[in-house]
């Protein structure tokens, strides 16, 4: 049987097209704890506290693990978690120099789980998304990272949810309790 590491093996920037509850959180729990090799992993969230965010792992065997908070969840977090905060949720800029800042200080691999696309929708245009993920899977492919990013599609015009999945080299379709790959060949550089 494949597994969804399997099918999405090769994959640098994958979107997780998801409802809020449900098999979405297996899925992402799944590409952070089944690596070949120990991942540093980081969280970019704008819903979720650092404590939530290290409950994911499950003890699983991890390197560093660092957390990228958004808006108003600045909550503590564990000792051995490094914990960075853009307090304006609407500030993408100062979002991407935080993630740039990690992807070019961390060692490989590392993996970014980014929690979601839908909140930060909520604070910034379509536009200024598109050309912010622009960049930021550019700069994960550039650093030999992999991420995954969450984005419910209910809550988006079908056009902006196309629009956002031509940036991804794989699209997770989440329904029920099914899942969907749909991938695109990677360019070599």
């Amino acid at each position: 049987m494949t597994t969804i590491t399997t099918q999405l093996d090769g994959a640098t920037n994958i979107l997780l097209k998801a409802p809020p509850l449900g098999q979405g959180r297996a899925i992402s729990t799944a590409l952070l704890t089944t690596a070949v090799s120990v991942e540093n992993i980081i969280f970019v969230t704008y819903t979720r506290g650092p404590h939530e965010c290290v409950e994911q792992l499950a003890g699983a065997d991890t390197g560093k693990v660092g957390v990228i908070t958004v808006g108003e969840n600045q909550q503590r977090a564990p000792e051995s978690v490094a914990v960075k905060s853009v307090s304006a949720p609407s500030d993408i800029t100062g979002l991407g120099i935080q993630i740039g800042q990690w992807l070019s200080t961390w060692p490989e691999p590392v993996h970014l789980s980014f929690e979601s696309l839908t909140a930060m929708l909520q604070y910034v245009n379509f536009e200024m998304a598109y050309e912010f993920l622009h960049a930021i899977t550019g700069q994960i492919h550039a650093a030999n990272a992999r991420a995954h990013f969450y984005l419910n599609p209910a809550a988006h015009p079908p056009e902006h949810v196309a629009g956002l999945a031509a940036l991804f080299d794989a699209v997770v379709s989440v329904e029920d309790d099914s899942y969907t790959v749909t991938t695109r060949p990677l360019l070599e550089s």
